[in-house]
Order: C-alpha cells, then structure tokens, then sequence
C-alpha cells in the first residue's frame, strides 16, 4: 500500500533544463554560373549592322543571382568590372557589357555599379534573374579577351 501512495508523487515530478541559442550574422551570395562566355565564332559575325549586340553562348541562358542575410539594416550588391583584354593588348570596355536585372532595362556595365539594394534580414533566399549581352561597335580587333566581374554583398 505504500508503494501505491508514493506513486501519485512521482507523477508530480518537474525537471528544468535551460537552452539557448547562439544564431551567428550571415549572408550568402552565388551564381549559378562560374563563368560567362561570349563566342562570336558560333555566332553569325560579322553582324548586319554596327553597333550589334550579342548573347552569351555560355551559360545558354540567363544567370540566377541568390542571396540571404540575416543582418538588420539595408544591404547592396555591387559588381565590379574589369576590361575586356586580349593577349595582344587590346582591350574592350567594360561598359560594352551590358546586364538587366529581372527583365529590366539593359545597363552598360560601369567599373563599378551597385546591381541592387535591399534591407534585411531576408525571408530565405532571394532569387534574381541576371542576363549580360556584349555590344560591339565594329572597333574591336579580333582576339580572345578576358575580364572579370566581383559582386559583393555588403551592409549599407
């Protein structure tokens, strides 16, 4: 019988264990491509008529530019463009690249341009489609050049 009374006690029993959170700042930022390319030996060149714009053949389509922060507070991408240049020296501005931002206006490519501004944090990931074409003007010397662009996620 005593065991049966002391078992409506244990059922009373509580037990406490504190637990906490450490959550760290982070932002993300990528592409879904390493690389774009413009190969006007499998396009048709010359072209009718000058100034003449044409698409990348890699990656075949638009890029996706993601991005993610945790952070309070406005944030911008910036892309940072070299010029185009070939082994022999020539060079292509970098503003005869020229980008769009989710279907929008076409934007020559400056030195250094802020894509987009924002605030946070973000729900998730954010998605944006990124298309760049090269417009040549009929001056370019032949040649295989090279450049880069840097995109930085950055707080404002």
């Amino acid at each position: 019988m005593r065991f049966l009374a002391l078992f409506p006690l244990l059922a009373l029993a509580l037990a406490q264990v504190p637990i906490g959170v450490n959550l760290p700042e982070g932002t993300s930022l990528s592409l879904s491509a390493e690389e774009v390319v413009f190969d006007l030996t499998q396009s048709p060149f010359p072209p009718p008529s000058f100034p003449y714009a044409y698409a990348p053949t890699a990656p075949p389509g638009p890029l996706t530019l993601r991005l993610f922060t945790n952070l309070e507070g406005g944030f911008a991408v910036e892309v940072e463009a070299t010029p185009l240049l070939a082994e022999g020296g020539a060079q292509i501005p970098s503003s005869q690249v020229e980008y769009r931002l989710n279907g929008g206006p076409w934007i020559p490519l400056g030195p250094k341009i802020i894509l987009l501004t924002g605030s946070g944090p973000t729900a998730g990931y954010q998605s944006y489609v990124l298309e760049f074409r090269l417009v040549l003007t009929g001056q370019e010397v032949p040649g295989v050049y090279r450049g880069s662009l840097l995109f930085t996620l950055s707080r404002l």
